[in-house]
């Protein structure tokens, strides 16, 4: 038999989880997380995606990290203290060598509903720092689906082709 939780119903997505998506059109590869929104009114200081592997000459995992804007360094801070605002991070999680050639170039988005534009491109190389911080604060609460009540952080990593029609600033 089915575990529940692997039963797939159209249409509602399901807190905490990735789906990846590749459009061969536009030549980019959408890693799609789905946050429950209970995050938000909670004094988390941090929360974890689930890992998902890029490719460079190896698979690699990585990890997105969405943290509050304010009062996170605070005694008791967190997303409910920063009213649902934060910043989003993307981080590989294993050393990695220049030879392996890890530089990617990425946009972040959040919503599903494609009511705020992509921010970046940003081109950055994980071998010389691991973590990548994409600046600006984001409205995490205002990107809410009151449906299913949660929230997409969407990285769309951009092919070659992709990330040379566009000015990609070094991160």
């Amino acid at each position: 038999p089915l575990a529940p939780e692997s039963i797939d119903i159209p249409g509602v997505r399901r807190a905490h989880v990735i789906e990846l998506r590749f459009c061969a059109m536009s030549q980019v590869y959408q890693v799609l997380w789905t946050v429950s929104a209970k995050t938000l009114k909670s004094s988390a200081r941090e929360v974890v995606s689930p890992a998902f592997d890029l490719s460079f000459s190896r698979r690699v995992p990585f990890k997105m990290f969405i943290r509050p804007s304010c009062g996170h360094e605070q005694r008791g801070g967190g997303f409910k203290q920063a009213k649902g605002k934060g910043t989003v991070e993307v981080r590989c999680l294993p050393s990695v060598s220049a030879s392996e050639k890890p530089v990617v170039t990425f946009r972040i988005a959040v919503g599903s509903s494609g009511d705020d534009p992509a921010r970046g491109p940003i081109h950055h190389d994980f071998s010389q720092r691991l973590i990548c911080d994409l600046p600006g604060e984001w409205d995490f609460a205002q990107h809410v689906d009151p449906a299913d009540n949660t929230f997409v952080v969407c990285l769309e990593i951009l092919s070659d082709a992709a990330a040379a029609a566009t000015a990609a600033p070094s991160a």
